[in-house]
């Protein structure tokens, strides 16, 4: 919330007097998404099995996109690209969760509300994803350590609206077979409703002040909102420590599978 309101208010010759509550809603929207991401982070990390790799970007290997775009999702099982290659495009996954006991990765992407975005750019970013996922082993292997046997990709709709596992996307309230953990979504559920309330609280006021114009209340310092903010702080991101199981086995990559989506 600290942050929404510390979000910057332009004049706008459309909305006039009312720019100040089109501010608050964009600032919102964007904060909104980012509460998401951390939600689920926090949700992860109370799981031992699973740990969350520093977010960095990835590189996109041409070859990898074109090769998706004629080969069937259920066929690339067993394709793989080397991570050393030149690229012109790269990906930084939203959240790149490691599951300890299958050796296996899961790159996240989580959009607010999926239903906002053209089903050809959802299509872009799911073939990005896709690509990247290809040459991630090697790539993580080199740059932080794990071993992984199998990448997995998600995107995953805020809204919890949109699911279609086929294509790797999945609704919010999937997070936990997703994450193959207990009480994630829950948690998620929780935050965000806290989230909501205030953003309601907030909005409310803004549109009194608009119908009976009196000298604004005082928007809280950073002091005031600390001292009211009873939620736990964002935890750090645990380092993953290194596998000590070798893996052999050959690498593989594609949209999140679970028994129970599909």
């Amino acid at each position: 919330m600290k942050a929404v309101l510390a979000g910057e208010v332009r004049d706008d010759s459309t909305f006039g007097e009312y720019a100040s509550l089109f501010g608050f809603f964009r600032s919102a929207v964007m904060q909104e998404g980012r509460l998401l991401e951390t939600a689920i982070e926090q949700a992860t990390q109370e799981n031992p099995d699973l740990k969350l790799l520093p977010t960095k970007s990835m590189p996109i290997v041409p070859a990898a996109q074109e090769m998706l775009k004629r080969t069937p999702s259920d066929e690339i099982k067993g394709v793989r690209f080397p991570s050393r290659v030149h690229a012109t495009e790269s990906y930084k996954p939203d959240l790149f969760v490691v599951n300890r006991q299958s050796h296996s990765g899961l790159i996240l992407d989580i959009k607010r509300s999926l239903g906002s975005y053209r089903p050809q750019e959802v299509d872009r970013l799911r073939f990005r994803m896709l690509a990247v996922a290809a040459i991630a082993p090697e790539w993580v292997a080199e740059h932080q350590g794990p071993l992984l046997v199998k990448i997995e990709t998600a995107i995953v709709d805020g809204a919890d609206e949109i699911s279609d596992p086929e294509r790797g996307v999945f609704r919010l309230s999937e997070i936990d077979d997703l994450l193959e953990t207990d009480c994630a979504a829950e948690f998620v559920r929780d935050v965000r409703d806290a989230f909501s309330r205030r953003v309601k609280d907030e909005l409310a006021r803004r549109c009194r002040t608009l119908v009976n114009p009196v000298e604004p209340d005082r928007i809280p310092d950073a002091e005031n909102l600390a001292a009211n903010d009873h939620s736990s702080p964002r935890a750090e991101s645990a380092s993953v420590i290194p596998l000590q199981t070798p893996v052999t086995a050959q690498p593989r990559f594609g949209y999140a599978r679970r028994p129970n989506l599909h």
